[in-house]
């Protein structure tokens, strides 16, 4: 498996089963990413994975780091940038920073399959 759909699938996982996602923001709005043609908002499955992108990428310690709980992120944060055509990054790691940019639907998606695994399996 590719390191970017290890990371993505650990993502689902790992949102689903603590409730919660993380992103950086600064004045309040969440930081958006250019790449190609489309804008980007990257969330993460935990904090730790942010302090190691602080670590290695120190130029983003002028963010914070947000947690949202699953539900407002959902219903909330996901119309949001639906609405603006923006697209979601799913545990972006690396020196570059790289992993899956999704479009909200199959972000959505990809979260209700994960939310009935883990129904299932419990």
């Amino acid at each position: 498996m590719l390191a970017s759909a290890s990371q993505a699938a650990k993502f689902y996982e790992q949102v689903v089963r603590d409730g919660c996602v993380f992103t950086f923001v600064n004045d309040g709005g969440m930081l958006v990413y250019p790449v190609q043609a489309i804008e980007v908002v990257p969330f993460w499955s935990s904090r730790s994975r942010m302090l190691t992108v602080l670590k290695n990428h120190p130029k983003y310690a002028v963010y914070a780091i947000d947690e949202t709980d699953l539900v407002t992120f959902l219903d909330q944060t996901m119309p949001l940038l639906a609405g603006e055509g923006i697209h979601v990054g799913v545990n972006w790691s690396g020196e570059r920073l790289t992993g899956y940019n999704l479009p909200v639907d199959d972000v959505l998606t990809n979260i209700a399959y994960w939310q009935e695994k883990v129904a299932t399996a419990d």
